[in-house]
């Protein structure tokens, strides 16, 4: 995988299927991963209050878009990146159960939320096995809202990267997609998984 996963992205074939891992919902009622097989899913690691939360919004709007066709988001989150924010959102990444709330309130979003999850492999917590598994002998996850789309099957993904869907990091370094070419071609991943996983179940 290139330094810059969303430009073209490509689709990975896993050696695992990612509905059978387990993983909880935030109130620990129900094992959410399991619960999307059959579904397109996308999983984005999140926190309260970072540089890349206003793609809350933007995730909500796909989410919106994309649900009735059999499309799922998942917010995992996580304190590996931006552990501390500042101000008035100081507390806004100090547990998961914050991190959720500050979505609601200040982004007016509600998308399912999971269980804490790490994810750094070199942390001194032990990473959820979803992202061991993703990070194996490839590049490691970057920050937060790192957007990972899973086929209905759970074999197959492509990956992007954190700073899509904003322009915060367009034309830094040798990055030359924007906020515009990024959304459509994580539309058009999502479409794509969609419309071959129906065509690959009714033949």
């Amino acid at each position: 995988m290139d330094q810059h996963p969303s430009q073209e992205s490509t689709v990975e074939h896993l050696k695992f299927n990612v509905y059978d891992l387990d993983l909880k919902s935030l109130d620990g009622d129900k094992e959410i991963l399991k619960e999307n097989k059959g579904k397109v899913t996308m999983l984005v690691n999140v926190t309260g209050e970072c540089a890349n939360s206003a793609q809350y919004n933007i995730i909500q709007d796909l989410y919106d878009e994309y649900k009735d066709d059999g499309f799922e988001v998942i917010a995992l989150p996580s304190t590996d990146f931006c552990q501390d924010a500042y101000g008035e959102f100081a507390d806004s990444n100090a547990s998961p159960f914050n991190m959720r709330d500050h979505m609601k309130k200040f982004y007016g979003t509600d998308l399912p939320f999971s269980e804490l999850v790490y994810i750094k492999l070199d942390g001194e917590s032990q990473a959820h096995e979803l992202y061991k598994k993703i990070q194996d002998g490839t590049d490691p996850i970057q920050g937060n809202f790192e957007k990972l789309i899973i086929s209905k099957d759970g074999t197959k993904m492509k990956r992007f990267c954190n700073s899509d869907l904003l322009d915060l990091g367009f034309n830094a370094g040798d990055r030359v997609i924007n906020s515009e070419q990024a959304l459509n071609n994580i539309k058009k991943a999502i479409e794509d998984f969609l419309k071959e996983d129906d065509q690959n179940n009714t033949n």
